[in-house]
């Protein structure tokens, strides 16, 4: 009869025990699950602003040594223009199309073209900038010239009515649009808070945050996604959607001139 008492006790007690530890799984999963919630627009975007500086070096030099070991060392030209050096090779990379003032003010960089478009247009006059950009049908918004830049860069978009600011967002994705506003820098995510809807900001919010865990199929369900690795393929779509608003635009005004 003790033996059965005791039994219960000691049940009776193990069952406290276990549901006071399944109160602290609980807790210690929620605090988990409250952990990996997005937090603000803005401290979302300063945490990928650090994840960018630490994970792309290359953005963060000018021109220079961006990084040597005993193995190898990268330096930088210009943006898109670097020099690798290893123990039995020296190459010269280039990344993009990539234009820039020289020290005589002429625009200067890499242009890659068709070799047959090259030797078709060979008899044609180009003698400036826009006559060569234009015969080769290169984008100038893709090229993301700098500040100095003619107005076709992607800053053309700041002197747009809103309504066409409003539609080029809408033409952006959300992942791509975090992209493009951690390569581009300040201005461009001033541009987005500005215009952008709540809706848009919480959607970019949420793929700052999931740039911010590195993204995986397992904590971002969008096969498409890109991680930070993937700034250059959303800033030609960012190009690509800039060329497309701007002619719409282009189209509406003469429509109603």
């Amino acid at each position: 009869m003790a033996k059965n008492s005791s039994e219960k006790k000691t049940g009776f007690w193990k069952k406290i025990l276990s549901l006071f530890q399944s109160d602290q799984n609980s807790k210690g999963q929620d605090s988990e699950k409250r952990k990996k919630e997005p937090k603000s627009f803005l401290m979302e975007w300063v945490t990928a602003s650090e994840s960018w500086k630490k994970k792309l070096p290359t953005k963060q030099v000018n021109s220079g040594l961006v990084t040597e070991t005993k193995k190898f060392r990268l330096t930088k030209t210009n943006d898109k223009l670097f020099r690798i050096e290893g123990e039995d090779y020296s190459i010269i990379l280039v990344t993009d199309n990539h234009l820039y003032k020289n020290k005589d003010g002429k625009w200067a960089g890499v242009l890659f073209v068709d070799e047959g478009d090259l030797n078709q247009n060979l008899t044609k006059e180009i003698g400036k900038l826009d006559d060569f950009l234009n015969q080769f049908a290169i984008p100038k918004a893709d090229l993301f010239l700098e500040t100095d830049a003619p107005k076709d860069d992607w800053r053309v978009v700041l002197s747009w009515e809103r309504f066409w600011q409003e539609q080029l967002l809408l033409q952006m994705s959300p992942n791509s649009m975090a992209l493009v506003m951690l390569a581009i820098g300040e201005e461009c995510k001033d541009f987005f808070v500005k215009i952008a809807t709540e809706r848009q900001k919480r959607l970019v919010r949420d793929e700052l945050f999931y740039l911010n865990l590195g993204v995986s199929k397992q904590n971002n369900p969008h096969s498409k996604t890109k991680n930070l690795y993937g700034f250059g393929y959303a800033l030609k779509e960012f190009g690509n959607k800039i060329n497309l608003i701007q002619e719409r635009r282009e189209k509406e005004i003469e429509h109603g001139a």
